[in-house]
């Protein structure tokens, strides 16, 4: 035991006072406790001369000391986990990828080259240039296509891995001609030169040369 912690044992069996004489009332006692009801000189001097008014003091002193250490412990046990979420968020809102734009285009199959070998698609010298983003894309199929559910593909040059796959509902229109609408995500491909594949149920795959900016 300390000297300091000596000093309080004595007080504390030193002045009994069993009458209870001048005794502050029990919630003046805690609110100069708590630092919330200023203490005069007088009432310090009985406190200290007071064995039950010392012990009560010195008790609630003690519960305070003891609640802030442990908020004092919790703030040290969540600080790495704090760290660790204001690190990630920060990652995030710096290194976020930015929202990809939007574009509507359409394409005509009449109008452009289709073939049945994407090796020929690849070679050919006239791509329709196809934008990077979020695309609403609107292709007429060419002429004769069954309306239907057709599959929709863009794969790398030369190469019949799908890069980018969806699928839609391809609609007969009063001019005759089949209209097909998708949504074709690209923005994470590279500028480059791709290939548009397109098929309905089963049936091979028809293939015209894109070109990525």
């Amino acid at each position: 035991m300390d000297e300091l912690e000596w000093f309080r044992q004595a007080i504390v069996r030193a002045y009994p006072n069993p009458e209870r004489l001048g005794c502050p009332p029990p919630d003046a006692l805690e609110g100069m406790a708590r630092r919330t009801v200023p203490m005069v000189a007088a009432e310090q001097d009985h406190i200290f001369h007071c064995s039950p008014c010392f012990s009560r003091y010195l008790g609630i002193r003690n519960e305070i000391r003891r609640r802030h250490l442990v908020r004092v412990a919790g703030i040290w046990a969540a600080a790495p986990v704090l760290i660790v979420a204001l690190s990630y968020s920060g990652y995030r809102v710096l290194f976020r990828s930015p929202t990809p734009q939007e574009f509507t285009t359409a394409m005509n199959m009449q109008d452009h080259p289709v073939f049945r070998g994407i090796h020929q698609a690849a070679t050919h010298a006239s791509p329709f240039v196809f934008p990077r983003g979020i695309v609403h894309f609107a292709l007429t199929l060419p002429l004769a296509s069954e309306p239907g559910v057709y599959e929709v593909v863009i794969c790398r040059d030369g190469q019949t891995e799908p890069l980018v796959a969806t699928s839609g509902q391809a609609a007969l229109l009063p001019d005759h001609s089949t209209l097909l609408k998708v949504d074709l995500d690209t923005h994470r491909l590279r500028p480059g030169r791709y290939a548009l594949g397109f098929r309905k149920d089963e049936a091979e795959w028809s293939y015209s040369p894109l070109v990525l900016p």
